[in-house]
């Protein structure tokens, strides 16, 4: 009797320690998501982010392809600068 006992304790004691580490990791991770790492739970990522990151890696493979991984950053890099102040070395 006492080894079923011991048995079925053992079995709690590992489901509630797998719990205890399921949980951790998911504060973590929500960590890691806050720190802008990683999307997790609670921001999505943008639609584009899976098509950039396929064509950078097709890129790697078929160096033809690194012109519109360029093209792509050029205009995602002319989009993010529309709102910043003009430059003052560039007015003369």
């Amino acid at each position: 009797m006492r080894v079923g006992l011991l048995a079925i304790l053992k079995v709690v004691a590992a489901v509630l320690a797998f719990g205890l580490v399921l949980f951790l990791l998911d504060r973590f991770l929500l960590w890691c998501e806050s720190r802008g790492w990683i999307y997790w739970r609670r921001r999505k990522a943008s639609p584009g982010t899976a098509g950039t990151a396929f064509l950078e890696v097709q890129a790697m493979l078929e160096p033809g392809k690194a012109h519109v991984v360029e093209e792509r950053t050029r205009v995602q890099d002319e989009r993010e600068d529309e709102g910043d102040p003009p430059d003052p070395s560039r007015a003369r």
